[in-house]
């Protein structure tokens, strides 16, 4: 069996997208890498079974989903715009990008809060009153008891900035901006 036009003219295509796919995760993870490594560990007290932030505070609470967010958006930015410079099956490729830059900030938060300390809460559940130095665990929300560490809006900043480049690059790239010969 003979491979048709239509397999032949695809085959670039999707070895294209699979590229863009790839590149995105591997820079998802090298962000959760950087995004662990820039954090710093708070750490807290148990009082009652519960482990609290010590010093508490806004500044120290929202660390790690600040620092998320400058790195994942400039980042999703980057891609996208290289994701855009190749024109040709721009519907594709736009789909593309967004299925995985959104992947890529899922593999940017697992690999990021897997290279942290572990969560505090359990370990705070058996050590006695006012145990202080338990380091915090990285997560996209407050580490408050209770709380689902990857239940965050922060998560689409990798996403929103790839799209911003992707549809900055469609919109702005040099093929539209240049002018037609008048004469």
């Amino acid at each position: 069996m003979t491979p048709t036009a239509d397999t032949r003219a695809s085959r670039p295509r999707l070895l294209r997208l699979s590229v863009v796919v790839v590149v995105f995760l591997v820079a998802g993870a090298l962000a959760g890498v950087l995004w662990e490594r820039l954090w710093d560990v708070p750490t807290g007290v148990t009082y009652q079974g519960h482990w609290f932030l010590e010093p508490a505070g806004p500044d120290v609470s929202f660390q790690g989903i600040a620092l998320f967010v400058v790195i994942a958006f400039p980042l999703g930015i980057l891609l996208g715009v290289l994701a855009g410079l190749r024109r040709g099956h721009e519907v594709a490729t736009a789909l593309t990008v967004l299925v995985a830059s959104s992947l890529a900030g899922v593999v940017m938060y697992a690999v990021g809060s897997s290279l942290s300390p572990p969560d505090p809460q359990p370990l705070a559940a058996g050590a006695p009153d006012y145990t202080t130095d338990i380091p915090g665990h990285l997560g996209l929300t407050a580490p408050d008891h209770g709380r689902v560490p990857w239940h965050s809006s922060a998560l689409v900043a990798l996403p929103t900035g790839a799209m911003a480049g992707l549809v900055g690059t469609y919109l702005l790239g040099s093929k539209r901006l240049t002018r037609r010969s008048r004469g």
